[in-house]
């Protein structure tokens, strides 16, 4: 299910959007009355889409927007009729679409699977940085770990290397996991 986040200072806007996405996709809808309240969501969830219906008392929403693209959420910005144009051209080059009420349903439901195909082409690219963070986190691991073998048991590093690395296969652990088990050694 899609995580949606729709920013507005009008209910009746929020609401009118609400229906639209329930309409076109499966989501799980967030609400944000203000700017302030949707950068909060954002610094602690991830979201599919972020739609942003302009205008708000303490700014337009361009730095809002913005502050989106830190995130893989597609961002959809709801401008009036007469701004669409404009803004349209200063922001396209940052992925955001920038819609107006007078482009229609259906232009919008083809706004929301555009900025949804573009959230999972962005997000697809998290499961590898991750698998390159746990594999540092293990050097990082086994190397303190020998640098503890080094320090008390008086091993050379090469020495070090093959003790985590032997133990490893006699026990049938990950380096990782043998490498826990001597900092617990050392409390550390």
């Amino acid at each position: 299910m899609e995580r949606v986040l729709i920013v507005s200072g009008n209910p009746k806007a929020m609401q009118a959007f609400s229906e639209l996405v329930v309409s076109c996709i499966s989501a799980e809808l967030y609400f944000a009355e203000s700017c302030g309240e949707a950068r909060r969501y954002l610094a602690s969830q991830q979201f599919s889409i972020v739609i942003i219906v302009t205008p708000f008392p303490e700014e337009f929403g361009y730095d809002l927007a913005n502050a989106c693209l830190q995130t893989t959420a597609g961002v959809i910005l709801v401008v009036k009729n007469e701004l669409e144009t404009d803004i349209s051209h200063k922001l396209c080059e940052d992925g955001i679409f920038v819609f107006s009420v007078s482009m229609g349903k259906r232009m919008f439901s083809y706004a929301l699977y555009l900025m949804l195909s573009l959230h999972h082409r962005l997000s697809g690219g998290t499961p590898q940085e991750m698998k390159l963070q746990n594999q540092i986190k293990e050097i990082r691991l086994v190397d303190r770990a020998k640098c503890l073998l080094i320090q008390y048991m008086q091993m050379t590093e090469q020495e070090a290397h093959r003790y985590i690395e032997k133990n490893a296969m006699d026990r049938r652990m990950t380096k990782r996991e043998v490498a826990e088990g001597i900092l617990k050694k050392f409390d550390l």
